[in-house]
């Protein structure tokens, strides 16, 4: 399946903040902040890389421990980063993979033509956020580097099945079900505070009966007959809540799973048994599942492929001496 996995890394390179304040100068202490294999990896160079962050940083955290954190908390990251890129080099240098001036020309031109700017205005805008053009360069040959290792380790290994694809899609419907409107009734079958394990199983015997009855029955009159909940009982068990926010942990996810119309089992709840059933909800604005299948292909075969390329650059750690100092 071919994605343009290298555009959607170039473009968010590009896309990163034209943010203008430079943070002030610092002295540069030099020391060895990581070691692969016998390559030691400097501060300088972490500070380097660190440097388009650090003006966002500085132009958004406020100063004091909140920035102290949010650098830190940058160093830890990009250390990380550049043991992989030393990792892939290596890599890319065992399997005569290399990036080419020509190549990185051409991907110049498709990030300013994506972005609708010229070659220029990227220069430009990268310098604003700490990059001169040679690091800007270096840095889309990184990009490039990466792509070309990802189709040659493993691109073939990554397999879309129809099943993920329906798992990728429920998991957005279930996300777009937390924040839309909805109105849910309940049958609330109680069980006094001591009762024996004989009342118990005999109400959730009740619970059971309500949840079996309730498609084709009128769930107003369940409620009206079994519901020991006062507040709603008369109202046909309809819940005040209007979003999952305002119900009790355990009934958001029965609710969320629901479609409109469908009652649920019986849900262990507090002060007894519950059932319930979905009245409305909000209308979904996702595109069906076929509408969406193009476009769910390319986001779980990008997911499937980070996850393959950090456990292949975790195999590659255990296979060389790394140590990270910082």
């Amino acid at each position: 399946m071919k994605l343009g996995f290298a555009r959607t890394l170039l473009v968010s390179l590009a896309l990163a903040g034209f943010a203008g304040v430079r943070p002030a100068a610092a002295t540069v202490i030099e020391r060895v902040v990581a070691v692969v294999g016998e390559r030691a990896i400097l501060l300088s160079d972490l500070r380097g890389r660190a440097q388009p962050f650090l003006v966002q940083i500085v132009t958004q955290v406020p100063t004091g421990a909140q920035r102290n954190a949010a650098i830190s908390q940058l160093y830890k990251g990009l250390i990380e980063k550049l043991v992989d890129e030393e990792l892939e080099q290596r890599a890319a240098i065992q399997a005569k993979v290399a990036v080419t001036p020509r190549e990185i020309e051409e991907a110049l031109q498709r990030v300013a033509q994506q972005n609708q700017v010229s070659v220029e205005r990227l220069f430009a805008e990268a310098k604003r956020t700490g990059l001169d053009e040679p690091a800007y360069r270096e840095e889309l040959r990184r990009q490039l580097l990466q792509t070309k290792l990802i189709n040659v380790r493993l691109q073939g290994r990554i397999r879309v099945s129809d099943d993920d694809l329906r798992s990728a899609y429920q998991k957005l419907v279930m996300e777009e079900r937390e924040k839309l409107g909805f109105r849910v009734a309940w049958v609330l079958v109680g069980v006094k505070p001591g009762a024996s394990p004989k009342d118990i199983a005999a109400r959730r015997r009740v619970a059971e009966d309500v949840s079996a009855g309730a498609q084709g029955t009128d769930f107003a009159a369940l409620a009206a007959r079994y519901s020991d909940d006062a507040a709603t009982r008369a109202t046909g068990g309809v819940l005040p809540a209007a979003h999952l926010t305002e119900l009790a942990p355990q009934l958001r996810r029965v609710v969320s799973s629901l479609d409109v119309g469908a009652t649920s089992a019986v849900i262990a709840v507090p002060s007894g048994y519950a059932v319930l059933k979905l009245l409305e909800r909000e209308e979904s604005s996702l595109p069906t599942f076929d509408e969406a299948r193009s476009e769910l292909a390319q986001r779980v075969y990008l997911e499937k492929m980070t996850q393959a390329r950090r456990s292949w650059l975790d195999n590659l750690r255990r296979q060389q001496h790394v140590e990270v100092r910082l």
